[in-house]
């Protein structure tokens, strides 16, 4: 007679039977009916990296924030946007987006550029993956995925999954699965000897484990492998609600969005653009080696600007959570109270008392503070747990702002920029734009040596030539220089 614990394992491994049915079907296809294996696997591996573009659109979505004990997984994501609160009803039909998981979506890019490129190295090397993602098998599977995912969103959204979910769930689980698959491919030594065969083998093999670790969380019979593949916990507590003194503010002023704007451009270009730039280099002469020697010089183009269009997108979306998380703020007193409230959300975000501010000093390193007259208080509030370094403004009026909230400031006047320091890194990008023009229509270089000089100087060079010229940069801030 079987034990209880028996029988739940036998219950378990027959609710895992359709699952694993499925995933071995394509084996049986290549094996007895002569299926394409290079056409399956790039298959399976356009189904892993739909999934991460899936998960960012779903996790918009989500109305729990994430678990703040939680560890970090593949994904982190240390935007301040993820702490603001509040929701946007874009359309009637779709539930709310929350601003503060924008973050959360958008940091799936990099790991799916990422995935890309060390999948698509063992499959160029396993086989000639050229063929089998022209082919029209993959078109239609593609077109498949699109519409499945499409209405399984709609159908878990309907039931209302969104109102027990967090981003950092959503986004997490597949890419822990993912870059698990992406790992062991490419840690895997026969398979270039294996060719196709072996690659199908083992990414079906990869697809019912990670198919196994979720059905095994479901019944509740995971283990600590097992879990981490399923994907972290669902979401965190519930944030207390911002408390507003009644009746209307004494004054209100809001942040100067133009300034807030050309703050967040300069702040993702002058800091993250050239580290964030070598993935999709790479990814980009990745789908270049790729592709047959006689591809027509038309389609080599629309992949380099498809690549730039990623790039220029996901920057655009690095200012966006920028602005976001400043862009529709209005200060607001009320009697001996500074509230912080986003008029884009309709919802206070934080509030604290006059009494508690302190270390109050007028920012003096935002150039476009200086280009629009705008100002930037950055003060100090709040005590032990609750304490928080707070960014002020940027508001058009910066003597109105000192003036409202009674701030210990005596002049809200920057100090001219020291000009040596910025017109060397003015002199250097200009010489920089110089040269590269000079070379790529010069007769100097050929058009692979140009491509070499482009790899090497774009993935290696600019992120230290970046940080030269900022340290240079900075120095042009006469207080940022005495401090220093």
């Amino acid at each position: 007679m079987r034990t209880p614990d028996r029988l739940e394992h036998a219950s378990g491994l027959r609710g895992f039977a359709p699952t694993a049915l499925a995933n071995l079907l394509p084996l049986v296809g290549v094996l007895q009916l002569g299926w394409d294996p290079a056409t399956l696997v790039v298959i399976y591996a356009l189904e892993l990296l739909c999934s991460f573009l899936f998960a960012g659109a779903k996790a918009l979505f989500a109305q729990r924030p994430p678990r703040t004990d939680r560890d970090e997984g593949t994904i982190s994501v240390s935007s301040e946007l993820t702490e603001k609160r509040g929701s946007v009803k874009l359309v009637p039909w779709l539930p709310p987006i929350y601003p503060r998981n924008l973050p959360f979506a958008t940091a799936v890019v990099v790991p799916a550029v990422c995935f890309v490129i060390m999948v698509g190295i063992v499959f160029f090397n396993a086989f000639g993956i050229s063929a089998a993602i022209v082919g029209p098998e993959v078109a239609a599977s593609v077109a498949t995925l699109v519409v499945g995912q499409t209405l399984e969103i709609r159908r878990d959204y309907r039931r209302g999954s969104y109102e027990t979910a967090s981003p950092y769930a959503v986004v997490e689980t597949p890419a822990r699965q993912a870059s698990f698959v992406a790992f062991v491919l490419f840690l895997t030594p026969w398979i270039g000897a294996a060719g196709a065969d072996g690659a199908l083998a083992i990414v079906v093999l990869l697809k019912l484990l990670v198919e196994w670790s979720a059905h095994r969380v479901t019944t509740g019979d995971g283990e600590r492998f097992t879990d981490w593949l399923a994907g972290p916990e669902s979401a965190g507590e519930p944030r207390e609600p911002v408390r507003v003194p009644d009746g209307d503010p004494d004054v209100r002023i809001p942040t100067d969005e133009r300034a807030v704007l050309y703050t967040g451009v300069l702040d993702v270009l002058g800091t993250r653009a050239p580290f964030l730039a070598m993935p999709f280099i790479v990814a980009w002469l990745l789908s270049l080696s790729a592709l047959p020697d006689a591809v027509s010089p038309a389609i080599a183009l629309g992949i380099g600007l498809l690549s730039i269009a990623l790039f220029v997108g996901y920057l655009a979306a690095e200012v966006l959570t920028f602005s976001l998380r400043y862009a529709a703020l209005e200060y607001r007193r009320y009697g001996d109270r500074l509230v912080a409230y986003d008029t884009l959300v309709d919802e206070p975000q934080w509030a604290t008392s006059l009494d508690v501010l302190r270390d109050v000093e007028v920012v003096p390193d935002r150039l476009p503070d200086r280009l629009f007259g705008t100002r930037t208080i950055a003060v100090t509030a709040g005590w032990g747990d609750d304490e928080r370094r707070r960014l002020l403004g940027p508001v058009r009026d910066g003597d109105a702002l000192v003036e409202a909230l009674e701030l210990p400031v005596q002049s809200t006047e920057l100090e001219p920029l020291d000009r040596l320091p910025a017109a060397i890194v003015v002199g250097c990008l200009v010489g920089v734009v110089v040269a590269v023009g000079a070379l790529a229509i010069g007769p100097w270089l050929s058009p692979g040596e140009l491509l070499l000089a482009a790899l090497v100087y774009g993935m290696f060079g600019i992120p230290f030539a970046a940080l030269a010229l900022r340290s240079i940069w900075v120095r042009a801030y006469p207080d940022r220089r005495d401090r220093d």
